[in-house]
């Protein structure tokens, strides 16, 4: 888990441990051994079912990684990932860590390329921000506000910026030029974390349900159409970085060794149950 490091110009200490425990309700606040062996189970589980429903998602290579990310997007051939402290562009042929930046806000969450514009998201204000590269600095201004007390996914769908955030199963659809809440999707997802388009869904994941596992949701309807677990859901249990391509996902996240790229599923609705409330 990440260590105690200083907020820039606050004067205190923040434990990310700590931050990251905040967003896990009190019944799961239990001892790590506890803990630890009610994952081992339910990971087994959860693989078991992913094979006998055929929904595995399938692997076509994977990279090294850190082991934590708060997003992910996939920009003019490279992985842009997000951590509270930092912005690492990373080669996707072999994960090479080519450039890392100082991010928006304290606490970085999940960020999107539109255009030349990077598009950064906070947990610490909730602000919604963007960059500019200027030689080997990004430089950054905060532009407005997600509606939700904690800012967590933010992907761009070509027309609007659709965020998230703070346990929430709503999807706003900010205008952006304005940031302006356009419209609001209720889905039945919970704890909606990192998201990714593919020109006809969003691709999301959970914080606290559907461990190792990616689904699917309506853009209109806020219905998520298909539950997909990874190939080894265990290596990954808390899923916080999607990215899309054109051709496959790129999937990392909490207590993950790599970025996994997968196929992409065909529009087939293939799930057993949505996920759970």
């Amino acid at each position: 888990m990440p260590r105690k490091r200083k907020m820039q110009g606050k004067g205190i200490t923040v434990n990310y441990s700590a931050l990251c425990r905040e967003r896990l309700s009190a019944k799961t606040c239990v001892t790590e051994n506890v803990l630890k062996g009610c994952r081992q189970l339910a990971l087994v589980l959860i693989y078991v079912s992913s094979v006998l429903h055929g929904n595995t998602l399938e692997l076509i290579r994977k990279i090294p990684h850190s082991g934590y990310s708060e997003g992910l997007d996939y920009h003019e051939g490279y992985l842009w990932n997000a951590f509270p402290q930092e912005i690492k562009k990373i080669d996707p042929k072999d994960g090479t860590v080519v450039a890392v930046f100082k991010p928006a806000s304290e606490y970085s969450e999940s960020l999107a390329w539109v255009g030349e514009t990077l598009w950064n998201v906070s947990f610490s204000d909730n602000g919604i921000y963007t960059g500019k590269l200027d030689g080997t600095r990004m430089n950054f201004q905060k532009k407005g506000t997600v509606p939700e007390v904690h800012a967590w996914g933010l992907v761009y769908d070509g027309k609007y910026l659709i965020a998230t955030g703070n346990y929430s199963s709503k999807l706003y659809f900010l205008d952006l030029k304005t940031l302006k809440t356009v419209k609001t999707v209720m889905t039945n997802a919970k704890d909606i974390e990192d998201l990714a388009w593919d020109g006809k869904w969003i691709w999301a994941s959970s914080f606290t349900t559907e461990s190792g596992k990616i689904f699917r949701i309506h853009p209109e309807t806020g219905k998520v159409e298909g539950v997909y677990a990874l190939p080894q859901p265990e290596e990954c249990p808390i899923v916080d970085g999607i990215a899309y391509d054109g051709r496959g996902l790129w999937v990392t996240g909490k207590q993950c060794p790599a970025v996994y790229y997968l196929k992409k599923p065909d529009d087939r609705v293939l799930t057993s149950k949505p996920p759970k409330k």
